[in-house]
Protein backbone atom coordinates (compact mmCIF):
# COMPACT_ATOMS: atom_id res chain seq x y z
CA UNK A 1 0.00 0.00 0.00
CA UNK A 2 1.28 3.75 -1.04
CA UNK A 3 0.94 6.15 1.52
CA UNK A 4 1.31 10.37 0.79
CA UNK A 5 4.41 10.52 3.11
CA UNK A 6 6.53 14.14 3.74
CA UNK A 7 9.81 13.97 3.50
CA UNK A 8 10.95 14.19 6.41
CA UNK A 9 8.84 11.01 7.60
CA UNK A 10 10.36 9.42 4.25
CA UNK A 11 13.75 9.76 5.90
CA UNK A 12 13.35 8.49 9.11
CA UNK A 13 11.61 5.02 7.15
CA UNK A 14 14.82 4.68 5.09
CA UNK A 15 17.04 4.37 8.14
CA UNK A 16 16.38 0.91 9.70
CA UNK A 17 17.12 0.47 5.35
CA UNK A 18 20.21 2.34 5.30
CA UNK A 19 21.47 0.95 9.02
CA UNK A 20 21.21 -2.84 7.63
CA UNK A 21 23.16 -2.19 5.04
CA UNK A 22 25.63 -0.52 6.85
CA UNK A 23 26.06 -3.23 8.76
CA UNK A 24 26.31 -5.57 5.92
CA UNK A 25 29.15 -4.22 4.30
CA UNK A 26 31.12 -2.60 7.42
CA UNK A 27 31.12 -6.31 9.12
CA UNK A 28 31.11 -8.30 5.87
CA UNK A 29 32.55 -7.16 3.44
CA UNK A 30 35.04 -5.31 4.84
CA UNK A 31 35.65 -7.00 8.59
CA UNK A 32 35.46 -10.62 7.00
CA UNK A 33 38.33 -10.31 5.10
CA UNK A 34 40.21 -7.83 6.86
CA UNK A 35 40.20 -10.94 9.83
CA UNK A 36 41.43 -13.13 7.27
CA UNK A 37 43.99 -10.45 5.93
CA UNK A 38 45.38 -10.20 9.46
CA UNK A 39 45.09 -13.83 10.03
CA UNK A 40 43.18 -13.92 13.42
CA UNK A 41 43.03 -17.38 12.68
CA UNK A 42 39.53 -19.48 13.45
CA UNK A 43 38.18 -17.14 15.79
CA UNK A 44 38.26 -14.50 13.37
CA UNK A 45 34.95 -16.02 12.02
CA UNK A 46 33.34 -15.01 14.60
CA UNK A 47 33.91 -11.41 14.69
CA UNK A 48 31.29 -10.13 12.25
CA UNK A 49 28.05 -12.09 13.46
CA UNK A 50 29.34 -11.17 16.59
CA UNK A 51 29.48 -7.29 16.06
CA UNK A 52 26.57 -7.84 13.15
CA UNK A 53 24.48 -8.81 16.16
CA UNK A 54 24.49 -5.65 18.10
CA UNK A 55 23.47 -4.05 14.90
CA UNK A 56 20.53 -6.10 14.28
CA UNK A 57 19.55 -6.06 18.25
CA UNK A 58 19.42 -2.47 17.59
CA UNK A 59 17.17 -2.38 14.94
CA UNK A 60 14.83 -5.38 17.12
CA UNK A 61 14.56 -2.91 19.73
CA UNK A 62 13.60 -0.65 17.65
CA UNK A 63 11.34 -2.09 16.11
CA UNK A 64 9.28 -3.66 18.52
CA UNK A 65 9.46 -0.33 20.77
CA UNK A 66 5.76 0.57 19.57
CA UNK A 67 4.94 2.97 22.67
CA UNK A 68 8.01 5.53 22.09
CA UNK A 69 5.56 7.44 19.79
CA UNK A 70 7.26 7.15 16.43
CA UNK A 71 5.04 7.67 13.32
CA UNK A 72 3.52 4.54 12.48
CA UNK A 73 4.86 4.69 8.37
CA UNK A 74 8.35 4.80 10.15
CA UNK A 75 8.04 1.94 12.85
CA UNK A 76 6.15 -0.43 9.99
CA UNK A 77 10.04 -0.06 8.14
CA UNK A 78 11.76 -0.58 11.40
CA UNK A 79 9.72 -4.08 11.72
CA UNK A 80 10.61 -4.65 7.88
CA UNK A 81 14.54 -4.13 8.76
CA UNK A 82 13.64 -6.61 11.86
CA UNK A 83 12.42 -9.23 9.47
CA UNK A 84 14.81 -9.56 6.83
CA UNK A 85 17.85 -9.33 9.89
CA UNK A 86 16.11 -12.62 11.00
CA UNK A 87 17.03 -13.79 7.50
CA UNK A 88 20.95 -13.36 8.32
CA UNK A 89 20.45 -14.62 12.06
CA UNK A 90 19.47 -17.79 9.75
CA UNK A 91 22.39 -17.87 7.52
CA UNK A 92 24.27 -17.73 10.67
CA UNK A 93 22.61 -20.73 12.22
CA UNK A 94 23.20 -22.48 9.42
CA UNK A 95 27.04 -21.65 9.23
CA UNK A 96 27.06 -22.60 13.07
CA UNK A 97 25.70 -25.67 12.41
CA UNK A 98 28.14 -26.75 9.70
CA UNK A 99 31.58 -25.30 10.99
CA UNK A 100 30.76 -26.61 14.26
CA UNK A 101 29.67 -29.85 12.31
CA UNK A 102 32.96 -30.20 10.82
CA UNK A 103 35.15 -29.65 14.04
CA UNK A 104 33.39 -32.44 16.21
CA UNK A 105 34.36 -34.42 12.88
CA UNK A 106 37.82 -33.27 12.85
CA UNK A 107 37.94 -33.89 16.16
CA UNK A 108 37.44 -37.13 15.57
CA UNK A 109 40.17 -37.90 13.27
CA UNK A 110 43.03 -39.93 13.74
CA UNK A 111 45.82 -37.87 12.28
CA UNK A 112 46.39 -34.22 12.67
CA UNK A 113 47.08 -33.46 9.40
CA UNK A 114 43.36 -34.91 8.62
CA UNK A 115 42.12 -32.71 11.31
CA UNK A 116 42.89 -29.30 9.33
CA UNK A 117 41.72 -30.81 6.73
CA UNK A 118 38.51 -31.33 7.65
CA UNK A 119 38.36 -28.44 9.52
CA UNK A 120 39.07 -26.19 6.33
CA UNK A 121 36.70 -27.75 4.57
CA UNK A 122 34.07 -27.03 6.89
CA UNK A 123 34.86 -23.93 7.36
CA UNK A 124 34.97 -22.80 3.76
CA UNK A 125 31.59 -24.50 3.15
CA UNK A 126 30.33 -23.54 6.51
CA UNK A 127 30.29 -19.79 5.56
CA UNK A 128 28.33 -19.66 2.41
CA UNK A 129 25.13 -19.75 3.85
CA UNK A 130 26.17 -16.61 5.56
CA UNK A 131 27.53 -14.69 2.26
CA UNK A 132 24.15 -15.96 0.85
CA UNK A 133 21.84 -14.48 2.88
CA UNK A 134 24.73 -11.32 2.78
CA UNK A 135 23.88 -11.26 -1.35
CA UNK A 136 20.18 -11.71 -0.95
CA UNK A 137 19.67 -8.93 2.03
CA UNK A 138 21.32 -5.97 0.00
CA UNK A 139 19.17 -6.62 -2.75
CA UNK A 140 16.14 -6.68 -0.02
CA UNK A 141 17.10 -3.65 1.74
CA UNK A 142 17.71 -1.59 -1.25
CA UNK A 143 13.91 -2.54 -1.89
CA UNK A 144 13.31 -1.47 1.24
CA UNK A 145 15.04 1.74 0.48
CA UNK A 146 13.20 2.31 -2.62
CA UNK A 147 9.71 1.36 -0.74
CA UNK A 148 10.17 3.91 2.36
CA UNK A 149 11.32 6.52 -0.58
CA UNK A 150 7.74 6.07 -2.11
CA UNK A 151 5.83 6.00 0.82
CA UNK A 152 5.00 2.26 0.16
CA UNK A 153 4.80 -0.23 2.99
CA UNK A 154 4.25 -4.31 2.22
CA UNK A 155 0.94 -5.38 2.52
CA UNK A 156 2.57 -8.58 4.78
CA UNK A 157 3.38 -5.80 6.97
CA UNK A 158 -0.88 -4.01 6.71
CA UNK A 159 -2.11 -7.39 7.55
CA UNK A 160 -0.07 -7.53 10.42
CA UNK A 161 -0.22 -4.14 12.13
CA UNK A 162 -3.02 -2.41 10.18
CA UNK A 163 -2.37 1.74 9.74
CA UNK A 164 -3.68 3.39 12.80
CA UNK A 165 -7.52 5.31 12.27
CA UNK A 166 -5.86 8.87 11.75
Amino acid sequence: MIYAIDEALKRQARTPHELLMINLAAFHLLLAPASIALDIGAWGLALPPLFSSLVIAYIYLRSHRAATGAPWFALMHWRLAWRRCRLLLMGYAASALIIGGGSLLALTAQKHSMREIIFTIATRVGVMPTIIMVLVLFVLANSGLEMAGKGEVPDGLLKLYPPPAE
